[in-house]
């Protein structure tokens, strides 16, 4: 078969309107991105307009958080979030505001910063802001859009239920990673466990998010930030074991939680340890009570304490995860978090919710349990 030469290339640019995309400073990202159909066609229906992923799992069908509630998500401002301002500081009416190229853009197609970014995934901001490493941002010359390409950004024509819908996301650490290095560790896990499972330093959960502020004042009211532990999961598609994490809120007296796949980017180069994931503290509480602590009030603290380490999801994952919840009894309509109006509320969760995601099988969770012996 013949090479394909430059001049050939850009004959089908030409030829079939596929714009090619050469990133800079990428320092080994992706080679080409390909954006197959014009950004302002796209758009309207990408996630970054149509914030699909909330009503997804929010959604009573998909066993989301409107089971609880009944209320659904068009009586809540969930679907116009936004940053405050345009992308040249221009301010955002919150009554009229539509997702547009104007939030990223200062001019279409002009080079998006990484704060504009980060003004929205404020997940991302957070792991920044906890001090956690990526080897990705060490590395000075990566920016977001040197892993993520513009079909993400823009979309493809077609609207996808949530960024973990299979299609809607196209990096992968195999696009730059295709043949790692052969290890014990690789050796043993590349052909079920993914890289995301070892390399994840932590994840981060806005764990007990208050509803009722919310819904009486458009106000996100978590109790605090969940850090220093990553789910194990099976990743739909794949059947890759996946790092995960959680989401938990709570209404009228009522609790939630989700789990699913995450991509947290706070990835490192030495992996984890295999003691870390073999015979840990979370897999000799689930071999020996058949349960595993997530949360737990401590009335001596008056506080909530949050899970730490790897928290494989077992086959039983409702009956086995242990939750407890507090109440926010402040104004639910005021900005402010008074902290000291936090109290405990109950154990165990009403209605737990798990998409683009499965437990661990009975076998991985028996391998688990098997202490590592060098």
């Amino acid at each position: 078969m013949r090479r394909l030469t430059k001049m050939s290339v850009v004959l089908s640019v030409v030829l079939f309107g596929v714009i090619l995309v050469f990133p800079a400073g990428g320092g080994g990202g992706k080679a080409l991105v390909e954006q197959l159909v014009p950004p302002e066609q796209a758009f309207p229906t990408s996630l970054h307009a149509t914030r699909r992923g909330k009503a997804t799992w929010y959604a009573a069908t998909n066993g989301g958080f409107e089971a609880l509630t009944n209320i659904p998500i068009n009586q809540l401002a969930c679907l116009n979030c936004h940053p405050g301002t345009k992308a040249d500081g221009s301010p955002i009416d919150p009554a009229t505001y539509k997702p547009d190229c104007f939030d990223c853009h200062i001019q279409p197609g002009d080079r998006v910063s990484d704060q504009t970014c980060l003004k929205c995934h404020r997940r991302q901001a957070s792991e920044i802001a906890f001090g956690y490493p990526d080897v990705h941002r060490s590395a000075g010359s990566f920016r977001c859009m040197s892993c993520h390409t513009l079909k993400e950004m823009h979309g493809d024509g077609r609207e996808y239920a949530s960024w973990l819908e299979p299609g809607a996301m196209e990096v992968t650490c195999e696009q730059c990673h295709p043949a790692p290095k052969s290890n014990p560790a690789h050796d043993i896990h590349m052909a079920t466990v993914q890289c995301t499972a070892c390399h994840t330093r932590s994840v981060l959960s806005c764990y007990n998010c208050h509803f009722e502020s919310e819904v009486e004042g458009g106000i996100k009211r978590p109790y605090g930030v969940m850090r220093d532990f990553v789910f194990l999961v099976r990743r739909h598609g794949t059947n890759k074991v996946y790092a995960g994490t959680m989401m938990s809120l709570t209404y009228a007296g009522k609790s939630f939680v989700a789990i699913a796949p995450y991509r947290a980017h706070t990835i490192v180069k030495e992996a984890r340890t295999c003691d870390e994931c073999h015979n840990n503290a979370a897999v000799q509480e689930y071999r020996q009570t058949g349960k595993i602590t997530i949360t737990r009030w401590d009335p001596a603290q008056g506080k909530l304490v949050g899970p730490k380490g790897i928290i494989p999801i077992p086959p039983d994952w409702r009956q086995a995860l242990q939750f407890d919840f507090v109440d926010y009894t402040g104004d639910p309509k005021s900005p402010t978090t008074d902290p000291t109006k936090w109290v405990f509320l109950k154990s165990g969760a009403d209605l737990m919710q798990m998409l683009y995601a499965d437990p661990l099988t009975p076998e991985q969770m028996r391998k688990l349990s098997t202490p590592y012996s060098p």
